[in-house]
């Protein structure tokens, strides 16, 4: 068994000790006056702890004050109690207490505690370790996995509980890594933070059983019913800031030494006095029992000759590791500043012989198109970085911008030299607002990690390093800072940046060779080659491209809904009789429950103000009850469009170009879609009137339209390719509506006889079988009885039953492999199918198992699309530009007079870029906006 390090979350024990204790009406202080619950509690359990369990290693984290969340939000914890006087006076003894025992103390400025003990239990895990956290903070369930447990403590001190994975999923509903995703949705009300307004925990644990992300979940936002699906949209923003504010830390730069962690006896005089001071006279037998228990026990591991820890029998590989957990050695390498055109022309120089280059920029902003270019790093051998200085504003030697364009260009430009490195899209942008051009992109090191571990936390360079390399990289924050303090690359000395941005580039040589061993292994080499890294400069392209806004549109757009947001709330005003403020719950909560005498749904469900909730779902209840009520709804809508997107786009539009371009993340996703983001011009709404006239708002320019190309039922007909159903196929190949085709195979009647309900149950079901549904999801997703949904999906597998075919066999193969694959071999992993994990989540990642070489098709089959385009229109003189990409449309724009041509080569790309059973087909519109667009009929 491997040693197993103990964490004791001071704070948090320390608060619900206290609370358990003095809930009792017991107030312990000494004959002096001393409040003493506090320490008495956490004593009680440090004492049991050692009786116990025995542990090997022990450590206490500490809150190190504000941390980075209170910055991105000043009303984190806000509504969080004070901490009572008289255990804010007892903090200090326990740390007194902790030191006595000759326990580490783990305390960093700026982070909470949560963030201290993912960050050291990771690391124990990462050196072979189990972990064991002592806690009374649910948040820290997150961290959870087979080698972390989380000792809960309870409303009392003998209600402590262990919690494993399956007893988190019992008790949440959700697994580990899935509680910050619930956290986004339901918020936590102890913290503060906010959620998605009107999604309860029965919700949020529906939508990741069948989703499994937040990120899953709003990208399949179009297939939930639509009050749920009004909540996500509405409060999109306070969800990811709600899973940003939940998520801990696993990455601080803080270290725990093992020597000093090391339980094996402690100054037992020293606790004595202590306890006496204190008058915890009940303790001091207990504290004796255990000193005298411990005398001349045998360590659980040995030291070595020279008393050091020896984890020799322990660790993977069987060999000896540092005993500072968390710091693996300092990345090492000769870093060669290029500040003089000597040195310049031996880089030049270098950079022509060599077999790959390493590239890396240093800019002013995380916008490459926003940013000034700071300096290029550059490797081409290992052990050696480059390292040019342009921008800095230090006043050391650096070299013009003109002189590098001119040294580089003819390696940058050539295709046939590599380039390699980590998010290149980035660099790529970067160095052409620059006026550096780059060819020959061959490898991306986040790409590989991505395509190896879809779910990988490494997709970051430091942790990637660490993970492959066990390198200890300078993080950014250590050169910037963080939060008011941080300050621009530009204006770190270069002596300092030239090491970082160094090592940046030259790690990347040293991943590669591991990383396509990686790939090689999972089988995804080809993919990687033939379609994602062939993506990134069409990605790249389209960033740049950018889209046109119709700022006065957005203008006139936004005057008419706070028209119409004034004329609600006069409305409201009228309604109840007084004036208030609509956007105050608390206010509401009074306007609706008290002054208008409307019933609470749930008379249980308070606010932490006290006051009854006014949440999305509360309102959708009491819909036509009240007149008011339907008004504070679509103000609520209108109010969320306008600071969303109409009022946001705009400021969006970069001032060099004068348009939007949004960031396409390759490797956001684990089913392979691209996510696009600042601004996520995915998710423009189109399920509302007023919501597709945001889409009006993105324009071409004079003399232009712009091109809207997408696949039909792109995802039914790769079910039908694999599935290889003949009356599927039949249905497809002879151009009928699958839909209505489906409800005429069913119910058994002539096609020109089915009506809308019956096409409406069968395109429930056609959609619903890609995403596993079941009999009862039919059921809840239309009018049909349950008893009348299980009739209806067996019938529908009578006359599909190669469908049902392919779907037991997914399962199967799923169970056995442990993953499934698209047809082009990209791989998701699914463990807990082979680890026979409980029927709950089993279930689930069948439905992912089912869902994933569906959807992931699509989404390389469009990528494939992406990638012939751009030469199909430089080779048939075209001046078409590829704009955007959202799920399975591609936006174009174009020269009106080369409409017709180029919709015929389009439509021919995307319908040959990969072969079918049945063909693929597209539908084509055109307009001078995104939102009022006409069918182009061949």
């Amino acid at each position: 068994m491997p040693p197993t390090l103990y964490l004791i979350d001071g704070h948090a024990l320390a608060y619900r000790t206290f609370f358990a204790l003095t809930g009792t009406g017991t107030r312990l202080t000494t004959s002096s006056g001393e409040p003493t619950a506090g320490v008495f509690g956490f004593a009680s359990v440090l004492l049991r702890l050692l009786e116990q369990e025995k542990p090997e290693y022990l450590a206490v984290a500490f809150d190190g004050g504000h941390s980075f969340r209170d910055v991105e939000y000043p009303a984190y914890k806000a509504t969080r109690a004070k901490m009572p006087d008289d255990l804010r006076a007892q903090m200090d003894r326990v740390r007194e207490l902790v030191d006595a025992f000759g326990i580490p103390r783990l305390e960093l400025d700026g982070y909470e505690a949560d963030d201290i003990l993912g960050s050291i239990a990771r690391q124990a895990v990462k050196a072979g370790m189990g972990v064991k956290i002592i806690t009374g903070d649910r948040d820290l369930l997150q961290l959870v996995d087979e080698r972390i447990i989380v000792n809960l403590a309870g409303n009392k001190l003998s209600e402590a509980r262990d919690f494993t994975p399956r007893d988190v999923e019992e008790v949440l509903g959700v697994r580990p890594d899935q509680v910050v995703d619930y956290k986004a949705l339901v918020g936590d009300s102890s913290d503060n933070i906010p959620g998605v307004s009107g999604v309860g925990e029965k919700t949020a644990v529906s939508l990741l059983k069948q989703y499994s992300t937040l990120d899953e979940i709003y990208a399949h936002l179009e297939e939930l019913p639509p009050r749920i699906r009004t909540r996500l949209e509405a409060d999109r923003e306070n969800a990811y800031l709600s899973r940003r504010l939940a998520k801990i830390q696993t990455d601080l730069q803080i270290t725990l030494d093992l020597n000093a962690a090391r339980v094996d006896g402690f100054d037992v005089a020293r606790v004595e006095e202590l306890f006496r001071r204190l008058e915890f006279r009940s303790l001091l037998e207990r504290l004796r029992k255990i000193a005298k228990a411990s005398e001349g026990s045998p360590s659980a591991v040995e030291t070595n000759q020279r008393g050091q820890l020896s984890l020799f029998e322990s660790l993977p590989g069987g060999t000896a590791r540092s005993l500072r957990i968390g710091e693996p050695p300092a990345y090492q390498l000769n870093t060669v500043v290029v500040d003089s055109p000597r040195g310049l022309a031996e880089l030049s120089a270098r950079l022509e012989q060599a077999e790959w280059i390493a590239l890396d920029t240093e800019s002013t902003s995380t916008d490459p198109l926003r940013g000034d270019l700071v300096g290029i790093s550059l490797a081409v051998e290992e052990g050696t970085g480059y390292y040019i200085p342009l921008g800095h504003r230090t006043g050391e030697p650096q070299l013009s911008l003109e002189a590098v364009k001119a040294a580089l260009a003819p390696v940058m430009l050539n295709p046939r030299k590599p380039k390699l490195g980590q998010n290149l899209k980035y660099d790529m942008l970067l160095l052409r607002v620059h006026g550096i051009e780059t060819a020959g992109i061959a490898f991306d090191t986040m790409v590989a990690e991505w395509l190896i571990d879809p779910a990988s936390r490494n997709l970051g360079l430091k942790e990637m390093a660490e993970h492959y390399l066990g390198a200890k990289m300078t993080h950014i924050q250590e050169l910037i800072g963080s939060g008011k303090n941080q300050i621009s690359m530009a204006e770190v000395p270069v002596a300092q940046a030239a090491p970082y941005a160094a090592a940046d580039a030259e790690v990347t040589l040293r991943l590669r060779p591991i990383l396509e061993e990686g790939m090689r292994k999972s089988g995804v080499e080809r993919l990687f080659y033939e379609l994602e890294m062939p993506l990134v400069p069409v990605l790249a392209q389209m960033e740049w491209n950018g889209i046109s806004l119709d700022v006065p549109f957005f203008e006139r757009m936004s005057e008419t809904l706070s028209q119409r947001l004034k004329e609600i709330e006069a409305e409201i005003y009228t309604l109840v009789g007084y004036t208030f403020n609509v956007n105050s719950t608390q206010q509401l909560s009074r306007v609706l429950f008290e002054t208008l005498h409307l019933e609470p749904p749930d008379r249980k469900r308070k606010t932490a103000s006290g006051h009854y909730s006014t949440s999305a779902d509360v309102l959708e209840e009491l819909r036509g009850q009240h007149p008011v009520v339907d008004l504070v709804l679509e103000n609520r809508e209108l109010a969320k469009l306008k600071s969303t997107y109409v009022d946001a786009l705009p400021r969006q539009i970069n001032p060099r170009t004068g348009r939007v371009h949004t960031s396409f993340n390759q490797t956001g996703s684990v089913t392979g879609r691209l996510a696009s983001s600042e601004p996520n011009l995915q998710n423009i709404p189109t399920r509302t009137d007023l919501g597709r006239q945001v889409r009006n708002g993105f324009i071409a320019e004079p003399g232009w339209f712009l091109l809207s190309v997408d696949y039909s039922q792109i995802e039914l007909r790769i079910v039908a390719h694999v599935a290889q159903d003949e009356a599927m196929l039949a249905a497809f190949r002879a151009g009928q509506d699958i839909h209505a085709a489906t409800a005429a195979a069913i119910y058994g009647v002539p096609l020109n006889q089915v009506d809308k309900a019956m096409r409406r149950h069968a395109k429930a079901i056609n959609f619903g079988l890609i995403y596993g549904m079941s009999a009862f999801g039919l059921s809840r997703s239309t009018e049909l009885t349950l008893a009348e949904a299980e009739e209806f999906v067996k019938a529908y597998f009578r006359q599909f039953p190669g469908v049902k075919r392919y779907l037991d066999e997914a399962r199967q193969q799923a169970a056995r492999r442990g993953y499934v694959e698209t047809l082009l071999g990209r791989r998701r992993y699914f463990p807990n199918l082979v680890s026979g994990a409980n029927p709950a989540l089993r279930s689930r990642e069948e439905r992912e198992a089912i869902n994933a070489p569906i959807q992931g098709t699509a989404a390389d089959i469009i990528k494939l699309a992406m990638i012939r385009l751009p030469r199909a229109l430089e080779e048939a003189g075209s001046r078409a530009r590829l704009l955007l990409q959202v799920h399975d449309e591609l936006l174009l724009e174009l020269p009106q007079e080369e409409l017709h041509a180029t919709t015929r080569l389009v439509r021919e790309v995307m319908e040959n870029a990969f072969p079918l059973s049945i063909p693929l087909s597209t539908e084509a519109r055109y307009g001078v906006n995104w939102g009022e667009m006409t069918v182009l009929e061949d």
